[in-house]
């Protein structure tokens, strides 16, 4: 019983923070729009590095499901 619950409660995090990065991403997208139409491609360049740890943790999330 007590590792149906714990199932049920990783899959439900898992989801949760799932959720949450992808909508991180899609901020941090619009950010990028911002600064690249800002002619900012200094921080264009700092949002695309976020943007490659998303990418990484959004994989690392894929493979533990």
């Amino acid at each position: 019983m007590a590792q149906s619950h714990t199932g049920y409660f990783y899959t439900v995090e898992l989801s949760a923070l799932e959720e949450q990065l992808s909508r991180a991403v899609a901020r941090v997208a619009r950010l990028r729009d911002k600064a690249i139409k800002r002619s900012d491609f200094n921080a264009a360049d700092k949002i695309n590095r976020i943007q490659r740890v998303f990418d990484v943790a959004q994989r690392r999330i894929t493979r533990m499901k």
